[in-house]
């Protein structure tokens, strides 16, 4: 039996961020909810669920759903910040067999400067510590920012699932499961 996620860090440091727990307080859901709209035609391109995000109260039960998962022992959400200002998320969850996925986003200024490649890092340290086995993420075929991300922290292609997935750029597409495996001396 794993440990309890509420003894889960709830603050992981890097050279350039800090992934912290983010708690379903007013002040996080509206800050979220602008972030959501000043991004929301990039972010909807590969996560469908940002369209059912369309005010600040639906942002609010959302992390209050994501929060309760921690007490659940289901997943924990971090916010990704740089410089105090969130600029993403990063979560895990689907925890089964000593495993679990982990999925991520970031706004459109922040891509393409490594933050993503630093925060998988980081989380995927704390994952291992804590005594998880087994890391997967499922990416839509196409989403090559995504996939980068994977191979660059050395994640491999283990399976394609034809047609199992849907993005609003796109449409149906193939899911790509990358995996990692802790690694045993």
């Amino acid at each position: 039996m794993m440990q309890p996620l509420s003894i889960f860090p709830q603050t992981i440091k890097t050279p350039r961020l800090v992934l912290r727990v983010v708690a379903p307080t007013p002040e996080n859901a509206e800050m979220i909810f602008w972030i959501i709209e000043q991004n929301r035609e990039y972010l909807e391109a590969w996560q469908g669920h940002f369209e059912y995000l369309r005010n600040v109260n639906e942002v609010r039960q959302k992390l209050e759903q994501r929060y309760a998962q921690i007490a659940n022992n289901e997943g924990v959400l971090f916010g990704i910040y740089k410089n105090d200002e969130l600029i993403g998320r990063i979560r895990f969850f689907d925890i089964k067999d000593n495993g679990c996925e982990i999925g991520y986003w970031l706004i459109k200024s922040a891509n393409g400067h490594g933050y993503m490649s630093e925060a998988l890092s980081a989380l995927e340290t704390e994952l291992f510590k804590f005594g998880f086995n087994r890391i997967t993420l499922d990416i839509d075929a196409g989403n090559t920012a995504s996939e980068n991300v994977a191979k660059r922290n050395g994640y491999k292609l283990e399976k394609r699932l034809p047609m199992a997935s849907w993005a609003k750029c796109v449409g149906k597409c193939d899911s790509l499961i990358y995996v990692k495996n802790k690694e045993t001396d």
